[in-house]
């Protein structure tokens, strides 16, 4: 455990990574924070600050100098930012002007705290300097190995990083560069930290501990993030972020008070979702403004549709996560600049992976409505269109000829089954039900596309009435199971059969009493949407294929009249 910690520590960078770790580190070794990092904020040589009881029970006042990678020749002493430079601050000025008088009897220690280590070329500097100075403090210095052995000695010890947790994570990073590995032994150690039964109810861990509970998923989820991104599989670390933060929120919500200090630390977990996430999208960005740039990715063309429509659903939450945050009016601009940015990205893929429009699975509706509402709020309401002209000629086409519709099993066997079949009884059985027509009939009416509506409407009449339109709508139970797992067998109310009024005037009309009903209206049970993560609820959705509440699109009718 001591050398994935240490080769985890030495894959950290300075901002935001080593500097978020460390608070948490010496929380749980009992020293409390005075100061932490701020970026932009001149802090005379300190990153961070705190006040403690040290191993021989003196009390003292500790401030780290943090630094991403090795200390070398490099960064010893090389201008402003170097470690000298650093260490001649907080002699010179920090110490005679920043230390608050209830800590200028504490003892002193300066510590170097680095992701990677000493080199032998500036061990002797060192030496030197902190000898010339032993008067004004005492020194230390944290490499990467020394960090490690603290993490483990004081966040990951016996007491709440058991065993057989250890064994899954070892297990969980084994296995992180696979394709098709389903982190169960990652989930395991979630549910033991957290407190979770099978079933997402609380099962034996005290309250006092879930705190510590979660800062050991949190890292836990960092680890695994940086070892499948070293092997390439960032589809894997998003994934294991998602799960995090859900399983983290469905905890906090179990409680009857949650502690405030747990929304804390759910935000260092929100950090890291959206970290990873950045990375994620960086890495697709390029592929989306390239001709059929992901058909590398597979072969066969209901393969490719999957890996399609999976792309859109994780680029349009991405998206939509920087935006449905409740935020401070300028990182509000901020985050829409990106948002906008993804929203570029998902309508060159759209336009360049012509399989778009061809959804293979019901349940890529999930997929639709999530690239659809990023388009529409990021104002690209022209490609929005087009690709919903897309989607409602290819699904009113494969129901009429009933070959290569999005089969309601949402069944990999049955699509395969489905591709090479003529068998009529089969065609017949996985067509039963749709979710997706009357979503398609439903942003057709939004998109103000009647057109499009007027075939849908007339067409699930004549052509394929044997085809149950529906849709499912969440009641106040929904945030019981939401953020556990898929929530739609388990609460709510289906909506069905759904029959589309011959004109788009009257579906609206229905959609509006939707919006008007207290009994569905998720935005004002769900916790997430209480406290302004709204993204929270979609991302949701989308990893354990929940479809969307309509009235979180439904909505857009408001903003659009």
């Amino acid at each position: 455990m001591k050398l994935i910690l240490s080769q985890y520590v030495r894959s950290l960078k300075e901002r935001d990574d080593l500097d978020r770790l460390l608070p948490d580190l010496l929380l749980a070794m009992g020293f409390v924070p005075i100061s932490k990092p701020q970026p932009g904020v001149r802090q005379h040589g300190v990153d961070l600050a705190v006040v403690g009881v040290a191993d021989d029970g003196v009390e003292e006042l500790r401030l780290f100098v943090i630094k991403g990678g090795n200390i070398s020749r490099s960064n010893w002493d090389s201008g402003p930012q170097s470690v000298r430079q650093s260490l001649n601050d907080i002699i010179d000025v920090y110490l005679k002007t920043h230390v608050d008088p209830s800590h200028q009897s504490l003892r002193k220690r300066i510590v170097v705290a680095a992701s990677g280590d000493m080199k032998q070329e500036v061990q002797i500097n060192w030496d030197g300097y902190t000898k010339n100075h032993s008067n004004v403090a005492l020194f230390r210095l944290w490499g990467a190995d020394q960090i490690a052995v603290r993490l483990e000695k004081y966040l990951l010890n016996e007491n709440i990083f058991a065993s057989e947790d250890r064994t899954h994570l070892r297990k969980a990073l084994a296995l992180a560069g696979e394709v098709d590995y389903d982190q169960r032994d990652l989930h395991r150690l979630f549910r033991r930290q957290l407190g979770l039964g099978d079933g997402g109810e609380i099962q034996t861990q005290p309250p006092r501990d879930l705190l510590k509970g979660m800062r050991v998923v949190n890292l836990s989820t960092r680890i695994y993030s940086r070892w499948s991104e070293d092997e390439s599989n960032l589809k894997q670390a998003l994934v294991a972020c998602e799960r995090a933060i859900l399983w983290s929120w469905h905890r906090i919500h179990l409680e009857n008070a949650p502690d405030p200090k747990l929304y804390n630390e759910f935000g260092e977990l929100w950090h890291g979702y959206r970290q990873i996430a950045k990375s994620y999208f960086e890495k697709l960005q390029h592929h989306s403004y390239v001709k059929d740039g992901l058909s590398g990715y597979c072969g066969e063309n209901a393969e490719f549709s999957l890996v399609v429509f999976e792309q859109i659903g994780l680029m349009a939450t991405i998206g939509l996560a920087q935006i449905l945050v409740g935020e401070s009016e300028d990182a509000f601009k901020i985050r829409l600049e990106n948002a906008t940015v993804i929203a570029d990205a998902l309508a060159a893929l759209l336009k360049n992976n012509p399989v778009s429009g061809s959804p293979r699975l019901d349940q890529n509706v999930i997929d639709v409505t999530l690239g659809l509402l990023l388009l529409t709020v990021t104002n690209y309401t022209t490609q929005a269109a087009d690709w919903l002209t897309e989607l409602v000629s290819r699904a009113d086409y494969t129901f009429k000829v009933k070959r290569n519709f999005p089969i309601c099993t949402d069944s990999i066997d049955d699509l395969a089954e489905a591709s090479v079949s003529g068998d009529d009884e089969l065609q017949t059985r996985l067509m039963k039900t749709s979710w997706l027509l009357p979503t398609l009939a439903g942003w057709s009416v939004i998109l103000g596309r009647d057109d499009l509506y007027d075939v849908l409407a007339r067409n699930t009449k004549e052509s394929y009435p044997e085809v149950c339109l529906q849709l499912w709508h969440p009641t106040n139970d929904v945030v019981k199971h939401l953020y556990y797992w898929p929530a739609h067998y388990r609460c709510g109310e289906a909506e069905a059969p759904i029959v589309l009024p011959d004109t788009s005037s009257e579906y609206r009309e229905r959609m509006k009493s939707v919006l008007s009903s207290a009994r569905h209206s998720i935005n004002t049970f769900s916790p997430a949407c209480l406290k302004g993560l709204d993204a929270l609820d979609l991302i949701a959705s989308r990893h354990f294929r929940t479809p969307i509440a309509p009235v979180l699109w439904y909505k857009l009718l408001e903003v659009r009249e």
